[in-house]
């Protein structure tokens, strides 16, 4: 298997920075075992069993890489990946006089906390988490009837619900051009099924609709598309 596997480097795999230590990289590596388990429930809403187990797989590898000090030093480079070492230097000790001056120098006094009043959402239209948009039945009627989508589906989705892509690239983690790809159309420049169902699963979720049915819907023309 490539380093890229299909656009996705072991450090987005794991979703931890090229900078990452072992024990942050350890965590991440669990984090993802308990999260894309073939035997995790919450699974089934975004992949296939067999899906999973790729994934599963992507993981393991991903983890045996980064934590071998080796062959990571070796994957880095193929990736051209250069992380700085970091210097850490010690901050001079205070004196008591200084160190109470500090102290005093940090307090800001009491915080006020205040509590904003929820908005009452107009009649006639809805929110998301981002925006308040006016509520088209015959919009609604197509999005509930969905069975099959493109990505043109999906900007028409979100262009509706009044969500930016600067807005849903930073919601589900997804870079811009990777949303720009999924929305035009172009699969040369997407992840394998088991990513691109992810994306769709959490862009579905951002925009408030039925994350399994859009995802199934969306899934159906991808393949059908990449075979």
């Amino acid at each position: 298997m490539s380093e890229r596997y299909e656009g996705q480097t072991f450090y987005e795999i794991l979703e931890v920075k090229p900078s990452a230590g072992p024990a942050e990289i350890y965590a991440a590596y669990q984090r993802a075992r308990a999260t894309y388990s073939p035997s995790s429930p919450a699974l089934y809403s975004m992949f296939s069993p067999g899906e999973a187990q790729e994934l599963m797989a992507l993981i393991e590898e991903a983890y045996q890489t980064l934590s071998h000090q080796a062959r990571r030093k070796e994957y880095d480079t193929k990736i051209g990946v250069s992380v700085a070492p970091v210097v850490r230097v010690a901050a001079p000790e205070l004196t008591p006089e200084q160190a109470r001056a500090k102290r005093e120098d940090q307090w800001v006094g009491p915080v006020k906390v205040t509590q904003t009043r929820h908005q009452e959402t107009p009649a006639g239209f809805a929110r998301t988490k981002f925006s308040l948009y006016e509520i088209k039945p015959e919009l609604e009627k197509e999005i509930a009837a969905i069975e099959e989508c493109d990505g043109t589906f999906l900007q028409k989705a979100r262009l509706y619900r009044g969500v930016s892509l600067d807005q849903m690239a930073e919601e589900i983690r997804v870079g811009k051009s990777t949303l720009v790809a999924l929305e035009g159309n172009d699969l040369s420049a997407l992840p394998v099924a088991v990513f691109t169902r992810g994306f769709v699963v959490q862009y579905a979720r951002a925009l408030g609709l039925n994350e399994r049915k859009v995802s199934d819907a969306y899934m159906k023309y991808f393949k059908a598309k990449k075979t």
